[in-house]
């Protein structure tokens, strides 16, 4: 297959997936020329045989982690089961050119450059890791119950960025704080919505369980209303969640089946839900998980985590 500039490949294990994760896939995508009429964004996602095999066993299963990735909005398709080690034969396959990663070194379990093959190809493209936000951390506070984050909201150009189109640029997401008269991000609707539906939650450590009954809201149940993230700051018990405000915010301003966020809103009128309402979760395959799954998971392996993050600086 001939090899297509516009055609860019990003892979990894993309567990916990976090907005980090989706900065990568919105970096990588903005590598691909605004007016691009090709530009496809490939993400490999690894399975949970070659995570464990390289760096040890995701938190997530690959079920989760393959669906997750599909909903983030530059995401053009998903590869399961990509190798551990980039090989350039299988981007060869699909016509990717490139393969884009951030500017930190992933090794293999013998302890290899993962992308050395791609380098030395010279079709290796490097974004900028993001900072402030690490699977690492949030396991860290997990096991600790410590929430000791920043909560102060991203500015207003990184939250742009994130409610961009598929494209990565053009405006797509609204953002709006408290109420819908002020606009933080401007963004655009869909013309054939005809009305809106606002759907309430904290949306702590943002999930599959979480995707599933946004994508039910916008496909099936209210697929011609808007659908409204109503993000709140505090969990139902009134306490700090897990995951700070910006790291819940910027994830979901990446998922696809959305069409605006009110951070902290005010609740009044008919058009709000609750998310895990029964009418979102239509016997979904992901409907098992919770924030609870989640933070069990974590638990069970409580040894096993606080090994790993003390091998990465993180001190108990």
């Amino acid at each position: 297959m001939q090899l297509q500039e516009n055609k860019i490949w990003i892979d990894g294990c993309f567990d916990f997936t976090h907005y980090g994760h989706a900065g990568a896939i919105l970096q990588a995508r903005r590598t691909i020329p605004r007016d691009a009429t090709d530009g496809e964004l490939l993400c490999g996602v690894h399975n949970d045989y070659e995570i464990t095999l390289n760096k040890g066993p995701p938190v997530m299963n690959s079920e989760e982690r393959y669906a997750h990735t599909e909903s983030n909005r530059w995401c053009s398709s998903i590869i399961r089961d990509a190798p551990y080690v980039t090989d350039p034969k299988v981007l060869d396959s699909y016509g990717c050119k490139y393969v884009v990663h951030g500017d930190d070194i992933t090794l293999d379990a013998q302890g290899n450059d993962c992308y050395k093959e791609m380098k030395d190809l010279g079709r290796f493209r490097v974004v900028k890791r993001t900072d402030g936000v690490s699977t690492t951390d949030i396991i860290h506070r997990m096991l600790t119950q410590k929430y000791d984050y920043d909560d102060t909201l991203p500015n207003i150009e990184l939250m742009s960025r994130y409610a961009s189109d598929s494209n990565g640029y053009d405006p797509r997401c609204w953002v709006f704080d408290k109420a819908q008269d002020k606009i933080l991000v401007k963004g655009t609707k869909r013309s054939d919505t005809v009305g809106q539906i606002i759907i309430i939650g904290d949306f702590d450590l943002f999930h599959m369980g979480h995707i599933e009954q946004l994508r039910n809201a916008y496909e099936k149940v209210y697929r011609n209303f808007e659908i409204i993230i109503g993000l709140k700051k505090l969990d139902n018990n009134n306490c700090k969640t897990i995951m700070s405000m910006k790291e819940r915010l910027l994830s979901i301003l990446s998922c696809k089946y959305i069409d605006g966020i009110i951070i902290d809103p005010i609740v009044d009128g008919n058009n709000f839900i609750e998310i895990d309402d029964c009418r979102l979760k239509l016997d979904g395959k992901f409907s098992y998980l919770t924030k609870q799954t989640i933070m069990s998971r974590i638990e069970s392996q409580r040894d096993l985590y606080i090994a790993r993050n003390l091998k990465k600086g993180m001190s108990y």
